[in-house]
C-alpha cells in the first residue's frame, strides 16, 4: 500500500464534529497555556516509570512517557473525555507540535507523602494513544503501508457504524442491507478517516463487507449521484467529505427513513453505545484508534464491553498490530 498523502493527516480542527463545538478549542488552548505540567525529572516520577515497565505491555511505552515531545498535564479542570490525548503546538514552550496528555486522576499526588499514585490501565491506554498519535502526525506512512492494520481498523469501524444503523432500523433482518452498510461505512472510513483514495479504498472495503464487485460498483455510482444534489455547491459533492455528507448520501442510497437516520441521531447513538469520549472517532483516526486500544487494555474508559462484543477479534488483532508498529517506529 502506498503512503498516505500529506494532506490526509488531520488535526481535530479539520473535522466537522469539532467545528460544531467552538469551546473545545478554548479548553485545549487554556490547558496548554495555564495548567501545571508534571515534572518528569522529579524523584517521585520514577515510580510512574516503574509502573509502566511493570505492566510489560511494551518497552516503547517508557520511551514515550519520557519523551520531551510528550507533555503530561495536571489539569485544574479535567478536559472533555474526547481530548485526554491531543496533538497541538506548544504555545507556552518551543511552539513545536507535541502530544499533550490530561493526567487528571491518572497520575495524582499522595495526600500523605511525595509519592505519585498511578492508575496503571488508564496511563497505559493513554501512552498507546500517544504513540499512535505521534506516528500519525510525524511518520504516518508507517500506518498506511500496514495493510493488515488498516483492514482490521476498517472492519472495526464498519462493524461499529453498522451496529448503530442496525439498532435504529434493524437492517440485519435483510442481510443485503447490512452488507451494503458495511461496504459504504468501510469506504467512508478509508477515504475520510484514513485518507486513502477511492481506488485504494475499494478492495479493502469489499473484503471487509464481503460484497460482490457488481454490488460495490452500483453503490459507488449511487453514492456519487446522491451527493450531486441540486443547489449543493460543487465543493460539497464528495459523499465522503465528512460524517454529515456521508450519512446524508448513504441514507439517500439505502432509502432509509430520513427522520430516523440523521447526523445528530447517529452521533448521539454512537456516543451512547460506545461512550462520549469516542465521538471524534467518527472522523479522526487517532481518536478511533484509541477507542479500540482502550477497550483492549481494559481501563473501562469507554463502553468497553460493547466495543469488545461488536468488534471482537478485529479489535484484538488491530491493537496487537498497533503495539507492534509502536515498537518498530518508536523503539528504533
Amino acid at each position: 500500500m502506498e503512503p498516505m498523502e500529506k494532506s490526509s493527516i488531520k488535526s481535530y480542527g479539520d473535522t466537522y464534529l469539532y467545528s460544531k463545538y467552538p469551546l473545545y478549542s478554548k479548553k485545549l488552548t487554556d490547558a496548554i497555556m495555564q495548567d501545571p505540567i508534571i515534572d518528569k525529572t522529579s524523584e517521585p516520577f520514577k515510580d510512574v516509570e516503574y509502573e509502566v515497565k511493570r505492566a510489560r505491555v511494551s518497552d516503547s511505552l517508557v520511551t514515550i512517557l519520557k519523551s520531551p515531545n510528550v507533555v503530561l498535564l495536571d489539569c485544574d479542570d479535567p478536559l472533555p473525555r474526547a481530548f485526554k490525548v491531543f496533538a497541538a503546538r506548544d504555545f507556552k514552550g518551543d511552539r513545536k507540535v507535541k502530544i499533550f496528555v490530561d493526567c487528571t486522576k491518572v497520575i495524582t499526588k499522595s495526600k500523605t507523602s511525595q509519592d505519585l499514585i498511578v492508575d496503571e490501565s488508564k496511563l497505559i491506554s493513554y501512552l498507546i494513544n500517544v504513540g499512535f498519535t505521534m506516528i500519525y502526525h510525524k511518520a504516518n506512512d508507517n500506518i498506511a503501508r500496514r495493510t493488515a492494520l488498516i483492514t482490521n481498523a476498517t472492519a472495526c469501524f464498519a462493524k461499529c457504524f453498522t451496529y448503530i444503523v442496525d439498532y435504529l432500523l434493524k437492517i440485519s433482518i435483510q442481510e443485503t442491507s447490512k452488507i451494503k452498510v458495511l461496504y459504504l461505512s468501510s469506504m467512508y472510513f478509508l477515504i475520510n478517516v484514513v485518507g486513502l483514495d477511492n481506488e485504494k479504498a475499494d478492495p479493502i472495503a469489499k473484503k471487509v463487507a464481503e460484497i460482490t464487485e457488481r454490488e460495490a460498483m452500483m453503490l459507488n455510482i449511487l453514492m456519487d449521484k446522491a451527493a450531486h444534489v441540486k443547489g449543493i455547491p460543487e465543493k460539497e459533492t464528495d459523499p465522503y467529505m465528512d460524517i454529515k455528507h456521508f450519512i446524508r448520501a448513504m441514507t439517500e442510497v439505502m432509502k432509509f427513513n430520513k427522520k430516523i437516520i440523521t447526523e445528530d441521531i447517529v452521533v448521539e447513538r454512537w456516543m451512547t453505545m460506545f461512550g462520549p469520549g469516542t465521538v471524534l472517532g467518527l472522523e479522526y483516526l487517532p481518536a478511533f484508534s484509541a477507542m479500540m486500544t482502550d477497550a483492549y487494555v481494559g481501563g473501562h474508559i469507554n463502553q468497553q464491553k460493547t466495543i469488545e462484543n461488536v468488534c471482537k477479534v478485529n479489535m484484538v488483532e488491530y491493537t496487537k498490530q498497533v503495539l507492534e508498529m509502536i515498537n518498530q517506529v518508536v523503539g528504533r
